[in-house]
């Protein structure tokens, strides 16, 4: 029995001491799951990781979980002689794959450099929290040849469903060498949209079930390439007074980050498109 006390004992001080509040190598930290033994993440590698931000009043500013997809970003170098050693970044730099921690950041220190106003939701002499949960690390040929792979899978995922959905769509549709699946019923005459130039069109986006995630009329688009790839070759495959119906595989849309709040990871894009004027 008193081996168990003793067990019980220095697993809750353990607890107690990673719970508490603490500065190293100028960051502000509080460690909630924490093995000395592992490996700190390294300076280059890509870390995936979930990531909480509440300003002091406990608010909640971003949640990456419920957002539904965790975070990537490289582990940054450490921060160079008299530059600012408390940020988020170099907070990083103290855990290991499976910790938990909250990095607290004076909101002073975060707006020292920029040029814009401190945001009503945070308040000078406050710390922002930076709630991290480490899931995985990798070097960036790790991540490459995972991506690579994810990303063959995917394509293969969403030629099934664009299949599916063209065979019961009613419309003529061909592929081009890119993956963009194309049904235009209106050519259009003169000229067309080229790179760098902004046309005003009308269109409707969708999802592959028919639920509607934006449209415009007499919108004017970003200029030619500022779109996702596949909208810009859509632009470029009509003239003016063109109309089609495009099917943008995920790859050519908004990938595996997606666009939150309205697209989610992986989504593959329907629009009917008109293209009016040069702008």
């Amino acid at each position: 029995m008193r081996k168990q006390l003793a067990v019980i004992l220095v697993a809750a001080m353990a607890l107690a001491s990673c719970n508490n509040v603490e500065v190293v190598d100028g960051v502000k930290i509080q460690k909630h799951e924490h093995d000395d033994s592992a490996a700190k993440l390294k300076e280059g590698d890509i870390i995936t990781f979930d990531l909480v931000i509440k300003n002091d009043a406990d608010s909640t500013i971003k949640d990456s979980r419920k957002e539904g997809k965790p975070l990537q970003d490289l582990v940054p170098p450490a921060a160079p002689a008299g530059a600012f050693k408390g940020s988020f970044e170099n907070g990083l730099r103290l855990l290991a794959v499976g910790d938990s921690a909250t990095i607290f950041v004076p909101v002073d220190s975060l707006f020292k450099d920029a040029n814009q106003p401190v945001p009503p939701f945070l308040k000078r002499g406050t710390d922002v929290r930076f709630i991290v949960k480490i899931k995985k690390s990798q070097s960036r040929a790790e991540f490459e040849k995972e991506m690579t792979k994810l990303s063959a899978e995917q394509t293969g995922k969403d030629a099934k469903l664009i299949e599916a959905y063209v065979a019961n769509s009613g419309k003529k549709f061909t592929k081009t060498s890119t993956g963009l699946y194309v049904s235009i019923s209106n050519p259009g005459v003169g000229e067309g949209p080229k790179m760098g130039e902004s046309w005003e069109v009308n269109y409707i986006g969708t999802f592959l079930d028919g639920k509607e995630f934006d449209k415009g009329a007499g919108v004017a688009m970003p200029p030619v390439g500022q779109l996702v790839p596949g909208f810009n070759e859509a632009l470029m495959l009509l003239k003016k007074g063109g109309k089609g119906t495009f099917v943008i595989p995920s790859a050519l849309g908004y990938g595996a980050q997606g666009a939150a709040p309205r697209i989610p990871a992986n989504a593959i894009l329907v629009f009917e498109l008109e293209v009016l004027s040069k702008k």
